[in-house]
């Protein structure tokens, strides 16, 4: 246990206090013991949830085998060479794949995808074909959500770190692709899982979900940016959408004239 000096705040451990602080001479009466903090046995999980992580489909092919899994471990270790590490469960079917192919896509998953997440994560692929209702293409001889995904790198594993439960893999990124057609759209994170896993709205859609609502002015149609929401209305601009120069940006997050969309 603890004690404390009441006078000068000396602090020593043991069964009792001293006879005399050391520090400013008063006796062991005026030591009091210390009540340590109980540990919340949450406190752990709460603060590995509060890292921000990403969420990721990791696709593979070994054999004429195809399958994927959810995981939210991905991230960057060097630009020069192009080097991720990617964290998978060593009971997962995809983890099996991985390890005899050395071979993987690291697709990443926008806000509007959340569905893909369900379909990847929730179960096994060696109970059902997970790409039975998925368009897909193949990169490499891997499947690529190049329709579903923001974006996606073609790896190779090059190294690895057993982690008990999991293998931590060194991935050298040997080719890319992005969905252009997704560019307003921002990434899915853990955080934003766990809210549309709830069955709730993200702030961002319930943003919009209110701008829209936002009547249509008379004399011209109002526009949206897909980014930050902003609208741009004729009746107080003074201009019409289509007549903005075509270098305009967003007058709040600067993405260009091709970022927004008429408000319905």
């Amino acid at each position: 246990m603890k004690w404390k000096c009441e006078v000068c705040g000396y602090e020593i451990e043991g069964d009792e206090p001293i006879d005399i602080c050391p520090v400013c001479g008063v006796d062991k009466d005026n030591f009091s013991q210390v009540q340590e903090k109980q540990k919340d046995s949450n406190d752990i999980k709460t603060s590995i949830r509060q890292i921000i992580y990403g969420m990721f489909v990791i696709t593979t092919e070994s054999k004429g085998i195809i399958n994927g899994q959810a995981a939210n471990t991905v991230f960057q270790l060097t630009s020069d060479p192009n080097q991720i590490a990617v964290c998978l469960n060593k009971s997962n079917y995809t983890t099996e794949l991985v390890l005899e192919s050395k071979k993987l896509i690291v697709n990443v998953i926008g806000q509007d995808s959340f569905t893909m997440i369900s379909n990847f994560g929730f179960s096994s692929g060696r109970d059902r074909n997970k790409f039975e209702k998925i368009k897909y293409s193949k990169i490499n001889g891997i499947p690529a959500l190049e329709e579903d995904s923001l974006s996606g790198m073609v790896c190779n594993v090059i190294n690895m770190l057993d982690v008990g439960t999991h293998w931590l893999m060194v991935c050298s990124i040997d080719d890319a692709f992005v969905n252009k057609e997704k560019k307003a759209i921002q990434p899915l994170s853990y955080s934003d899982f766990r809210i549309l896993k709830r069955g709730e709205k993200l702030p961002s859609q319930e943003i919009k979900a209110e701008v829209k609502e936002v009547n249509m002015s008379e004399g011209g149609e109002k526009y949206i940016c897909t980014v930050c929401g902003y609208i741009h209305d004729p009746a107080t601009e003074g201009v019409e959408f289509k007549d903005l120069p075509d270098d305009y940006t967003c007058p709040v997050c600067g993405v260009p004239k091709s970022d927004f969309e008429p408000l319905k």
